[in-house]
């Protein structure tokens, strides 16, 4: 078994974008700015929030966070006055939110919706044309080409129909020429889909929903599964039994989310660029 460990890449990413923001001051005087906004104050949300300042800090990218509460009103009129503002390049909206403004996220401007969350985006992306990418599907990829892991021809399955992973890295697969099968929930016999499969990309947050017998040794699995369990990251592959039979496969922790949260660094540079 080969571990397809994300650290390397990270830090290569992380670089690039420390010399992009460099770049980016002395040819325009300004740098990129990220608003995080957050409705409610769900713990998890801020603890994300805080990952984010310490990685914009790390790089130069100027960060502003807001957090409302019990007040519709003021966080849509917050959001619409970002998407003017020319100062603020990149715009986070964290989730979960009440019903009442989840369709919030459709106001965000495409050109600063770094996590390529909206329609407009997403529909982008399906069409082949350039856009901001959601950073977790597209850590998928950068591991799977760092490691130069072929995807022509190669029948991938993901388990996980999510707009931020699942359907995104489907659509990135079959754009290298993959041959995509989504599997989900509703997949009636999830284990013969899997030991068809040359890669397997888990992203439907289950913890260890794939086990060492749903594979094969040729297996190649990219775990995207963030799970707390009694206070431990795991995956949504059991990686001690499955790692002594899969041909790769990326851990949890140091894997995916570890390069994405540089590939979302990235998109923030790639925003600034957009608008500038």
């Amino acid at each position: 078994m080969k571990e397809l460990s994300g650290k390397k890449l990270a830090a290569e990413i992380k670089e690039w974008c420390i010399d992009e923001v460099e770049n980016l001051k002395a040819e325009t005087g300004s740098s990129p700015h990220l608003l995080v906004l957050q409705y409610g104050e769900d713990a998890a949300s801020k603890a994300y929030t805080n990952r984010i300042a310490k990685n914009c800090e790390n790089i130069g990218i100027e960060f502003e966070y807001q957090q409302i509460k019990d007040d519709p009103e003021s966080f849509l009129a917050i959001l619409k006055n970002a998407n003017q503002d020319p100062k603020i390049t990149s715009i986070m909206v964290q989730q979960p939110l009440p019903d009442e403004l989840k369709d919030s996220l459709e106001m965000i401007n495409p050109k600063k919706d770094i996590e390529g969350i909206t329609s407009a985006s997403l529909g982008k992306l399906f069409a082949g044309y350039d856009t901001l990418v959601p950073a977790t599907a597209e850590a998928c990829m950068e591991i799977l080409d760092y490691y130069n892991i072929p995807l022509k021809g190669q029948r991938a399955v993901v388990v996980g129909r999510s707009n931020i992973v699942g359907k995104p890295v489907s659509i990135l697969l079959q754009q290298r020429h993959a041959t995509v099968t989504m599997c989900h929930s509703r997949t009636r016999d999830l284990t013969a889909e899997l030991q068809n499969a040359d890669i397997v990309v888990a992203a439907v947050g289950r913890p260890k929903l794939i086990t060492a017998e749903m594979l094969t040794g040729n297996s190649i699995v990219i775990d995207v599964g963030t799970n707390f369990v009694d206070g431990k990251l795991i995956g949504d592959v059991d990686f001690d039994s499955s790692a002594e039979k899969v041909k790769m496969i990326t851990p949890v922790p140091g894997g995916v989310g570890t390069v994405t949260n540089q590939v979302l660094m990235r998109n923030i540079v790639k925003s600034f660029k957009n608008l500038h």
